[in-house]
């Protein structure tokens, strides 16, 4: 199994999904955090009405609760050797299922009791 590529394009997607998910007729301003990364942070990006995008300054990994899922997020990959990139893949995929199948173990690691209520 391969992991998603993370590139503007996809970010584009994630973009219009979001906002069709949560701002169907555009009637609401939404800001989104985001950090520094150039799929973030470039001029192609289509970003959708109603969707605003602001940078996080640097350094404040306390704005970023994803920050201490780090952590638990690697921990099966700890103290192990991997024949190929893809056996890498396989274990960080699952792990991301699982934390997305048990959002409660998530918010107790980035201490944000809002995480995994934003449906």
């Amino acid at each position: 199994m391969l992991m998603p590529t993370v590139n503007t394009a996809v970010m584009d997607i994630a973009l219009a999904e979001f906002a069709k998910a949560h701002n169907p007729d555009s009637d609401k301003i939404i800001v989104l955090m985001i950090d520094g990364a150039g799929w973030h942070t470039t001029k192609k990006l289509h970003v959708p009405e109603g969707i605003r995008l602001m940078p996080l300054p640097p350094y404040t990994p306390q704005l970023q609760p994803v920050e201490s899922a780090w952590p638990p997020l690697k921990e099966p990959l700890a103290n192990k050797a991997f024949d190929s990139l893809g056996e890498v893949q396989d274990i960080l995929t699952s792990r991301c299922q699982w934390f997305n199948a048990h959002p409660d173990i998530l918010k107790g690691h980035v201490g944000f009791g809002w995480v995994g209520k934003l449906g």
